[in-house]
């Protein structure tokens, strides 16, 4: 089926809640567009952005990106002799497959900014209505490659000389997760968006001094309006 030239999907504004990992300066609550659409052969998904290449099963070979915002000022003690971790750039390719049984996400990056590592994402989710309301229980798992896990989770000899903070030079990783997505109709083309997501981190991460957690909560509630 070709593409739609013309926008369908939602597009709004939300408040996203999304700590980072390890202890950081940063804010975890911050205003943000909304976008869960397609124009011809772009696409918004929340946070992955992309185009359609070509036909592959059940959807598309996309070339896609993210923005994670996994950037931070780590803030444990001694934390002015450690360096600011410049969020990530992951380009990739990727596909969606929506089946009869469920969609399937399947993302993978070369992040090309400071880290250099490399990223997959992989997320199944279902579908059940009740009403007007929406539900898609969704879980995967999230791998990062040891240079993307070292750059924002290690600590290097030279850091660790200026703070006292040991030296830590983890593997890579992978994190699996569970979410839930919510989407409740309002009123006309208004919607009412929510997406929980509960991460349970792989040793190599929690165990890093910048971390000392084994888990990771987000969540995003947006108001928008479906264009058809």
């Amino acid at each position: 089926m070709a593409p739609s030239s013309h926008l369908v999907g939602d597009i709004g504004l939300g408040t996203n809640t999304a700590p980072t990992i390890a202890h950081s300066l940063s804010s975890s609550t911050r205003a943000i567009p909304y976008a869960n659409f397609d124009y011809g052969r772009i696409f918004a998904r929340i946070d992955t952005f992309g185009v359609k290449l070509v036909p592959a099963g059940y959807g598309n070979l996309e070339l896609v990106t993210r923005v994670i915002g996994d950037g931070y000022t780590p803030a444990p003690a001694g934390s002015v002799a450690l360096d600011r971790r410049k969020s990530s750039v992951p380009v990739g390719l990727g596909t969606l497959q929506i089946t009869p049984v469920g969609a399937v996400f399947l993302n993978a990056y070369r992040d090309v900014g400071k880290s250099g590592g490399n990223l997959v994402d992989l997320i199944y989710a279902a579908e059940f209505d009740v009403g007007s309301v929406a539900l898609y229980p969704q879980a995967g798992a999230e791998y990062r490659s040891s240079a993307y896990v070292r750059y924002f989770y290690g600590v290097s000899p030279a850091e660790a000389g200026r703070s006292g903070i040991a030296a830590y030079q983890p593997r890579d990783a992978v994190n699996p997760f569970a979410g839930l997505f919510v989407e409740a109709k309002i009123s006309g083309n208004w919607y009412l968006n929510a997406n929980l997501r509960r991460t349970w981190l792989d040793s190599s991460v929690s165990a890093s001094p910048l971390v000392g957690r084994r888990t990771s909560n987000s969540g995003l509630v947006a108001l928008s309006y479906r264009f058809e």
